[in-house]
């Protein structure tokens, strides 16, 4: 508990740093671009824009009702929410480290700190799902009183994912192609979740092996304050899932602090 409470105090004495290395990581993204910071909300607009028509015109052929048909594109812009943070976040924690050898290399650097500024780089293209998704509910009358809940599973999130990416950018440096591996298993994992699929779409059997994964119910919480729903089992299991990550990352990056510059 004492490395905990190291880390916990590191990461809030350092809030400036992490506010200031993620604006400047999202100035980096775009910096000599035509449209500059403009691309950082056009981008993953765009990418939303277009998924949405997509499942509204592919589940709208199989489908007489276009009620249902919008009801169904609230439900897996839902879960894109969650799903997105998730592999953008864990996808780039392989390289986190290697890709900053030439500041992690100097001994003061704090690299608890990394996977904070990821948060913050990656959540502007989460904020714009979630303004697509607001604005489609609203339009469809379907915004409910429990999304003022929402910051519950994003602090449960931000502690898996912290957690998550301090054990894997680790990794990262012993294994150069984790990333490529992770970025295969989420594509795949997509349609073995519920961020697509639905009990009714897929039948039991297979949802009970869907739910089985778990960041399905990570999914499934998010979905629960945005769609006014309450799956328990999944909150436990978020919950648990969250403070197990955040400890067994913890006590992961405080060990390897120590030998870490022999690897990179």
């Amino acid at each position: 508990m004492h490395s905990i409470r190291v880390l916990i105090r590191s990461i809030f004495a350092r809030r400036q740093l992490i506010r200031e290395m993620g604006i400047r990581n999202l100035r980096e993204l775009n910096e000599g671009a035509l449209l500059g910071y403009l691309w950082l909300v056009i981008s993953p607009l765009l990418q939303v824009t277009v998924y949405v028509f997509v499942v509204m015109f592919a589940f709208g052929k199989g489908t007489a009702n276009p009620k249902e048909t919008l009801h169904y594109t609230l439900y897996v812009l839902s879960g894109m929410i969650p799903w997105q943070i998730m592999s953008k976040v864990l996808q780039e924690a392989p390289t986190m480290i290697r890709s900053r050898m030439d500041v992690v290399k100097q001994l003061i650097f704090p690299i608890e700190i990394l996977p904070l500024v990821q948060l913050i780089v990656n959540s502007v293209g989460i904020a714009v799902t979630l303004l697509v998704y607001l604005i489609v509910a609203s339009w469809q009358g379907q915004l409910y009183w429990s999304i003022l809940l929402l910051p519950v599973p994003c602090f449960l999130m931000a502690v898996f994912l912290i957690g998550a990416s301090w054990a894997i950018s680790i990794a990262g440096i012993l294994v150069k192609d984790l990333r490529e591996m992770i970025a295969v298993v989420f594509s795949l994992l997509v349609y073995l979740s519920p961020v697509v699929s639905t009990e009714r779409l897929v039948g039991s059997k297979l949802w009970s092996i869907i739910m089985m994964n778990p960041l399905a119910h990570a999914v499934m919480c998010f979905r629960d304050v945005l769609q006014g729903e309450f799956h328990p089992l999944s909150w436990q299991v978020f919950g648990v899932m969250s403070v197990a990550s955040f400890l067994v990352g913890a006590w992961i990056i405080q060990r390897s602090k120590v030998v870490i510059n022999e690897y990179i």
